[in-house]
């Protein structure tokens, strides 16, 4: 019973999380400050690895969302979930692929643990009030569909 409770709890508590107080280093070593960046018109965070297919799968999709908003300002934070050893791997990715995201990096897997991340890839729409309105996991080519509504609604 109590498997269910939390079961059904969870989207309620992700839902009402604010997530302004999030602070990653990104792939060149500077801080980012989520509260600091919450004058976009919607913030799509993404947690993601380099071991995990969907979510490289995933990265296109999100840009082909950035383009399709270009008249609007979204903000894509893309937040590396990869151990350090395999940080290397994550800074090789970056500079491979040419994605218009914010690349950070959570090695400790706090901050995944803090915004209640069990899988990747794990996706918030998050407001200019840092609240996030919008979570998804997993990807499968199609789920951006539903990210866009989500966006438009926040655009309104």
């Amino acid at each position: 019973m109590k498997k269910l409770f939390l079961i059904l709890l969870l989207p309620l508590l992700i839902s009402a999380q604010n997530v302004t107080q999030l602070e990653l280093d990104d792939v060149n070593g500077d801080t980012f400050v989520l509260e600091e960046n919450l004058d976009h018109d919607a913030v799509v965070i993404s947690f993601w690895a380099t071991w995990c297919l969907p979510c490289k799968k995933e990265h296109p999709a999100l840009q082909q969302v950035r383009e399709d908003f270009a008249d609007n300002d979204v903000l894509i934070i893309a937040i590396s979930i990869d151990s350090p050893r395999s940080l290397a791997k994550v800074k090789n990715y970056v500079k491979l692929h040419k994605y218009d995201f914010t690349w950070l990096l959570d090695p400790s897997g706090e901050t995944a643990q803090e915004m209640l991340v069990n899988e990747v890839p794990y996706t918030m729409l998050v407001d200019k009030s840092g609240k996030v309105v919008f979570t998804h996991t997993g990807y499968r080519k199609g789920d951006e569909a539903e990210l866009k509504k989500e966006i438009r609604k926040l655009l309104k």
